[in-house]
């Protein structure tokens, strides 16, 4: 199975493509106000991670491997938002995980709603589960706010280290279920 191209009102959610290192590297990578709120992210910027992630996303299967879709608004680079295969979160073993970032510049503008509602509706389909969680740091307003506008309900809290500010942060673990997402759905 290959990663499919995803289709919102405004954006296109596609496979990572050779071209897109460089953009995940500066909007992302190199970006403090967007490394911060990542726990896998290292600061500073390590050269060439962007890169590695584009080759790690060469021929993955997305029930197994993560799968991690660019976010573009006409033609150009936004963003990434990831369904990880379930096992990603102890505190919610049994569901795939969201994952996403936006670019400062583009920020404000309901796309990561409408990016996370797309890539939603196929791991809802792909993965067959009955629920999606997520996990973000407790002190993330704007994207608990995304999470309480899709729907998701918080289920534990955590602690996990962040690279980035170089000690362990509380994250709230949340989860949606299928029946609340197709409810609650927002049009895209």
């Amino acid at each position: 199975m290959t990663l499919p191209v995803l289709r919102s009102r405004r954006l296109v959610l596609r496979p990572l493509g050779d071209g897109d290192a460089e953009a995940i590297a500066t909007l992302g990578g190199r970006d403090f106000e967007i490394a911060r709120w990542m726990t896998s992210f290292a600061w500073p910027y390590e050269e060439g991670a962007a890169e590695q992630l584009v080759a790690r996303q060469q021929g993955i299967n997305p029930l197994t491997d993560p799968a991690v879709f660019a976010i573009t608004l006409g033609g150009v680079f936004i963003g990434l938002i990831a369904i990880d295969p379930p096992g990603d979160l102890t505190e919610a073993a049994d569901c795939p995980t969201l994952g996403y970032w936006l670019g400062r510049p583009f920020q404000g503008f309901g796309y990561t709603t409408e990016a996370a509602q797309c890539v939603l509706a196929w791991a809802f389909e792909t993965h067959r589960c009955v629920a999606v969680a997520a996990r973000v740091y407790e002190d993330n307003a704007a994207s608990r706010a995304v999470l309480r506008r899709l729907g998701f309900l918080p289920t534990a809290v955590t602690e996990r280290f962040a690279r980035p500010l170089n000690r362990k942060v509380r994250n709230i673990v949340v989860r949606l279920d299928r029946a609340s997402f197709e409810d609650r759905r927002l049009p895209a």
